[in-house]
């Protein structure tokens, strides 16, 4: 009767909400960027993802709403407010500046507060002659090609184009106050193209959308199997101890009717 009940209020959601929202088919049509997506999403009446502390019965239920949701057409991704999907631009960079040191966020963070804004008080930049501060690279199996990205940091920096390694260089040694934010823009371009190029190998070839998608499969799929399993595991502990106890409990009954 509860799982009656239970399927009966879902079935009422979605059809409450069908009405307003593209088929899964229309959003695969067409390329959505994730800020699209996020904002189609808020319009949406989210249902709750499998969590790592849900029981057997919680996970049974939340996997019942999301399999209709499939069946019905819907995106997984939207109907679940994108809990799952990979973190936007925005969180990426957020993720990459965990990855500073104290003096490298302070420093990045003045930068870009006055690229927003060039009257905000604070020390400019220091001006950089491209032609005359070169320096010999380091000797070293990676100098060459930390330089080279110290170089893509500083044209991004000083919005200069042409940077070369021996400019990096010569800046390690004779801007020690600029050195930090070259660092701290170097770190977050490193992680930024990490986390770009996994997501390339991961859903080479879908749209922003399919990917979400698949993402959100994917990750549900496995926290519901992780949770089946860890109570599977837990149940057979418990069969294990009860047929133990009854086992314990028999030899009484056994002992006395062979006494």
């Amino acid at each position: 009767m509860e799982h009656q009940q239970h399927s009966q209020k879902t079935q009422a959601l979605n059809s409450q909400i069908n009405d307003s929202v593209p088929s899964w088919k229309e959003l695969t049509a067409a390329t959505m960027d994730p800020t699209q997506m996020l904002q189609l999403s808020e319009n949406l009446k989210f249902l709750p993802v499998p969590t790592a502390t849900d029981d057997l019965e919680a996970t049974m239920k939340k996997m019942e709403d999301l399999a209709q949701i499939v069946a019905q057409g819907n995106s997984l991704a939207l109907f679940t407010g994108l809990a799952l999907a990979s973190q936007t631009t925005r969180d990426t960079e957020s993720l990459a500046k965990e990855q500073l040191s104290p003096e490298e966020t302070a420093l990045y963070e003045a930068w870009q507060a006055r690229k927003a804004d060039p009257n905000l008080a604070g020390s400019p930049l220091p001006s950089f002659d491209w032609n005359a501060n070169v320096a010999p690279i380091p000797e070293g199996a990676q100098s060459l090609k930390n330089f080279t990205k110290r170089a893509a940091a500083m044209d991004v920096i000083f919005e200069h184009q042409g940077a070369t390694p021996e400019n990096a260089s010569w800046l390690t040694t004779h801007m020690p106050e600029v050195l930090p934010l070259v660092k701290a823009v170097t770190k977050i371009a490193n992680v930024k193209q990490s986390l770009a190029a996994q997501n390339q190998a991961q859903y080479r070839g879908l749209t922003d959308m399919e990917a979400a998608e698949v993402e959100t499969v994917r990750k549900i799929v496995a926290i519901a199997e992780t949770n089946t399993n860890r109570e599977l595991e837990r149940m057979r502990r418990l069969a294990r101890s009860i047929r133990e106890a009854a086992s314990i409990i028999k030899s009484r009954a056994e002992a006395l009717q062979n006494s």
